[in-house]
């Protein structure tokens, strides 16, 4: 019968009452499902969507957002000074797009972006061909660097486009070591070649292989040493002098994006900054030097440092390490400024310009530009990579929406046995949990023992302490198992077995039970060990990195116990009486009436022991230390320490799957286990 009855469901008090709760309900639901979905749309984030958060990312939808992630994705490797491992710098784009407040992905705005976008197609196609048909022909290949080298959450890195390249060309990974005479157990384990900005390239094999493969990458992930870019670094917290007169922003203040090299070197910012600027910034790998000027000047430096004063001054920086060296140190001192030249591939894109379009005033024609001469005409390479995006446009939102789950994926497949032996612990968890906890819980429920009260209290006790504080005495368990002391226990049972049935009738139970309880105690207690000690033989075993190690801790579980107990109870004892009269068993009616009569209960019980392995890391992560037996979350806790957080997210999403395929395969068993027992 209702609580309320028809009429009075119309009332409109009872109608806001409904309402109320849908309106509740459905705040439930959504506070529910807006961390997944959170989680599923960060998944396919980028660097620079990792603090944004939202339901709807925006390069799904904007092709602006799209055009900066593709950006930030393809950063060129131009600052001497930054290392892999660090947060890949925006600040390597700011002198392309002339934005001085882009220093990491966050910084790179949409609408910074806009003017680049705008710009007519005719314009967009003559910038763009040239730049292609420059690095294809025209520059030295001693300018150009790799984009998006060491980003290894990036979806355009070239980290898997070198492996690629090395299997080619060499077949496998063992030809690769001898030539390189590394160790690699992988290509993972291959880096790319890290080019250092003050040091000359050298002849080695893995040097000249990446030369090689740079060669052969697209124009869209080559880059060219950008000396813009260095003068902007140089400048950040420096003062530019009044008499500056470059661009300047709305508020007054000098563009520091837009301060060319070419202001610097002409003396525009004052001779300290020029001076500074070769002495320590300049990368010493591009610095050509004036040898008859600086000649009197290199024999002083030679006395000084009381090296041979007949070595030649070199205008490059030399090979050797010791002349190199000295080298090094005389354009950092005593080197006249005047002496000192930076080789850039603007000189060589200007001479190219000329000769391809013959005047200044064409070019301007072209470009849609005002330039005065060659001299002042930059490489258009904001327009450059915003021409290649368009190219690679189609396609590339499905690829970012996937990359970060095929990385996720790859590196679980590839790195170790976390899915078998994932998969084998499942297996023995859910094997254990259906075997010892119903046969546990038959036992009490069909003998009606007068003891099980106290037993059921003693197994729900074991729920009143949390996980981590159990965890302690299960590694000690696992990492010294008494082997010895449980066989003495097993044979001191079957004993007091034998015992009971032949002098059961002469020996009252509770002294026998007591004798041999207190045998028990003595032989396991102080004769077993003190017999160990004497012959020094061992008698544990270290269960460490086996299955016997993850296992064991939770075989038996008390709340588990409870309540097939208590489903147990409410089956008719008929049954067992219409068994026992066939002449069935105890055993044979344990698995063949009551496991089928508990099907719902026990998927119940079984998916709690699937969640309890499936998502096992603190235990499996302290008892199994060695990667060959590392389960599925140990590897993804080692995945998350060596990514960003929306491949973190993807990890999630990853680990989430196997338990909602669960849950959906099986709702009708999991939802009957719920309402069955609470019905009877």
């Amino acid at each position: 019968m209702p609580l309320i009855s028809t009429v009075g469901q119309r009332a409109p008090s009872v109608r806001l009452l409904h309402a109320g709760m849908y309106i509740l309900l459905l705040l439930g639901a959504v506070t529910m499902a807006y961390p997944f979905l959170l989680m599923l749309s960060m998944s396919t984030a980028g660097r620079g969507e990792s603090r944004e958060f939202r339901l709807v990312p925006r390069f799904w939808t904007s092709d602006a957002a799209l055009f900066k992630r593709y950006l930030l994705d393809t950063v060129p490797y131009l600052t001497p000074a930054w290392r892999p491992g660090e947060e890949v710098p925006a600040s390597e784009l700011a002198s392309w797009f002339g934005k001085d407040h882009w220093y990491l992905p966050r910084d790179v705005r949409e609408e910074d972006l806009r003017d680049v976008m705008a710009t007519p197609a005719a314009q967009r196609l003559a910038m763009a061909r040239d730049v292609e048909d420059f690095l294809a022909a025209g520059c030295p290949a001693r300018f150009k660097l790799p984009c998006a080298m060491f980003d290894a959450d990036s979806a355009l890195a070239l980290r898997s486009d070198y492996h690629a390249w090395l299997a080619a060309r060499y077949g496998n990974l063992d030809h690769v070591n001898r030539l390189y005479a590394d160790t690699a157990a992988s290509w993972d384990d291959v880096q790319p070649f890290v080019e250092m900005m003050n040091r000359q390239p050298g002849d080695s094999r893995r040097e000249k292989d990446w030369r090689e493969f740079l060669e052969t990458r697209p124009p869209g992930r080559t880059a060219l040493l950008n000396a813009d870019q260095l003068v902007f670094t140089y400048l950040r917290g420096r003062t530019l002098p009044a008499s500056y007169r470059g661009p300047v922003d709305s508020a007054g203040e000098p563009i520091r994006a837009l301060v060319t090299f070419d202001a610097l070197d002409a003396g525009e910012l004052g001779p300290d900054h020029r001076e500074q600027f070769y002495r320590s910034f300049a990368p010493l790998r591009f610095l050509l030097i004036d040898t008859a000027a600086a000649a009197p000047a290199w024999r002083e430096h030679l006395r000084a440092c009381r090296a041979q004063e007949d070595l030649p001054l070199e205008a490059r920086m030399p090979q050797g390490t010791h002349v190199a060296g000295l080298w090094s140190r005389f354009v950092q001192g005593p080197c006249p400024t005047g002496a000192l030249r930076l080789e850039r591939p603007e000189v060589a894109w200007r001479g190219f310009l000329e000769q391809r379009h013959g005047s200044i005033g064409a070019l301007n024609r072209l470009y849609g530009a005002s330039h005065a001469d060659f001299s002042r005409v930059r490489i258009p390479w904001a327009v450059f990579k915003y021409d290649r995006y368009l190219q690679e446009k189609p396609g590339l939102r499905q690829r970012y929406m996937l990359h970060n789950f095929k990385t996720v994926l790859a590196f679980i497949t590839v790195h170790g046995a976390a899915l078998r032996v994932t998969l084998i612990y499942i297996i023995l968890m859910v094997g254990g949990a259906l075997t010892i906890n119903p046969l546990a819980a038959y036992a009490m429920s069909r003998f009606r023992l007068r003891e099980s009260h106290h037993i059921l209290m003693f197994l729900l006790a074991t729920m009143a302490f949390p996980g981590e504080v159990l965890m302690i005495p299960g590694f000690l368990l696992v990492k010294s198992f008494p082997w010895l002391q449980l066989l003495v226990v097993i044979a001191c049972l079957a004993l007091f077995y034998v015992a009971v049935r032949r002098f059961g009738r002469r020996l009252p139970l509770l002294l026998s039970a007591t004798l041999a309880l207190a045998a028990t105690l003595f032989l396991t207690g102080w004769a077993v060990p003190a017999l160990a000690q004497r012959f020094d033989a061992s008698i544990s075993a270290n269960l460490m990195n086996t299955f016997w190690a993850l296992i064991l801790p939770g075989l038996a579980n008390g709340y588990g116990i409870f309540l097939l107990k208590g489903f147990f109870d409410t089956l008719p004892p008929e049954l067992y009486e219409a068994g026992l009269i066939d002449g069935a068993s105890e055993m044979r009616m344990f698995w063949q009436i009551t496991l089928p009569l508990c099907r719902p209960i026990l998927a119940i019980i079984a998916l709690g022991a699937f969640t309890t392995a499936y998502g096992a890391f603190m235990h499996a992560f302290l008892t199994c230390q060695d990667p060959k037996m590392w389960t599925f979350m140990v590897f993804l806790y080692e995945f998350q320490q060596l990514h960003t957080v929306p491949m973190i997210m993807a990890s999630l999403v990853v680990a989430a799957v196997p338990t909602l395929l669960l849950f959906v395969c099986c709702q009708n068993i999991i939802l009957r286990g719920i309402v069955i027992p609470t019905f009877k």
